[in-house]
């Protein structure tokens, strides 16, 4: 293994953020306010909405793997199988910024079948370029590594001539 990097989505901070939120949500389930209706099932759906989504974010994670095999990469838990890449199949791979919202329209799994983002934050990423044209952008927050790996494994950057 040349490089191996796994993103969280939850920052240290958002408990600081998140916290009081669920906190609140909770006490009002448990403890309704005075003349207030009882707790029906929309309540009920939505305070599980808000929960499911909570806990998408707490277990939200970009690992990515670069060896001699090819690029492997998956975000877990909506890719809860590794998915690969033999360098075969890469015509090019290069480290690159970008900017999620307006290329992507954000972070998570964006894109279309023909140019999809995997990213958890910030704005840089490593892009494969496949030899079918198709383009994948895995983002990372070690840009430096993930070139020095790309050139240990002797893989063509930007400048090489696709495949024909």
């Amino acid at each position: 293994m040349l490089f191996q990097e796994r993103q969280v989505f939850i920052r240290r901070w958002w408990p600081l953020l998140l916290g009081p939120i669920v906190l609140i949500g909770a006490l009002l389930l448990a403890v309704p306010p005075k003349g207030a209706f009882p707790l029906n099932w929309l309540g009920a759906l939505g305070a599980a909405a808000v929960l499911a989504g909570v806990a998408l974010l707490l277990t939200l994670r970009l690992e990515t793997r670069l060896d001699q095999a090819g690029a492997h990469y998956r975000l877990f838990p909506l890719q809860w199988q590794w998915r690969s890449r033999s360098w075969a199949e890469i015509a090019r791979a290069y480290v690159r910024a970008y900017d999620p919202l307006s290329e992507y329209g954000g972070w998570g799994l964006k894109g279309s079948a023909r140019n999809r983002a995997l990213n958890i934050s910030g704005d840089q990423g490593l892009q494969l370029e496949l030899t079918n044209g198709q383009r994948l952008l895995l983002g990372t927050q070690r840009p430096t590594e993930v070139a020095q790996a790309l050139q240990q494994l002797g893989v063509p950057g930007p400048g090489a001539a696709l495949a024909s």
